[in-house]
């Protein structure tokens, strides 16, 4: 069974090695405990407020002026009572970094808006 790579995927391959070797020094320098749970966990906070301020979800939507140094302030303050792990898997993780998301309100109901808006009017 021949595996050789085309020069193309070889050159694919040695760039991605590179990165995820830089990535995995930063990530060793980071200091906090432990660090690839404060990166993973940090990146899928980036990611729901990304997904979320566009508004593509019916029922939530970011609160109206924060902004990602107002949500990492919160993400640091929380961070010792969080107790985020990789431990039990990824959906696991996923939804205790959204409840931690509704109970700072950092996400808020639509209708939650609607009505702040209806009492600006």
């Amino acid at each position: 069974m021949d595996n050789e790579l085309d020069l193309q995927d070889e050159t694919r391959m040695w760039d991605i090695y590179d990165k995820l070797q830089t990535i995995s020094a930063l990530i060793t320098d980071l200091p906090v405990f432990p660090s690839l749970v404060w990166v993973w966990t940090w990146d899928i906070v980036v990611d729901k407020y990304k997904n979320h301020l566009e508004n593509v979800d019916d029922e939530y939507v970011i609160k109206p002026g924060l902004e990602m140094h107002d949500i990492f302030k919160m993400f640091w303050e929380d961070a010792d009572k969080n107790g985020f792990t990789l431990e039990y898997g990824t959906e696991d993780l996923d939804e205790h970094i959204w409840d931690w998301m509704i109970d700072r309100d950092i996400v808020i109901p639509v209708e939650d808006l609607e009505e702040e808006e209806d009492e600006d009017q």
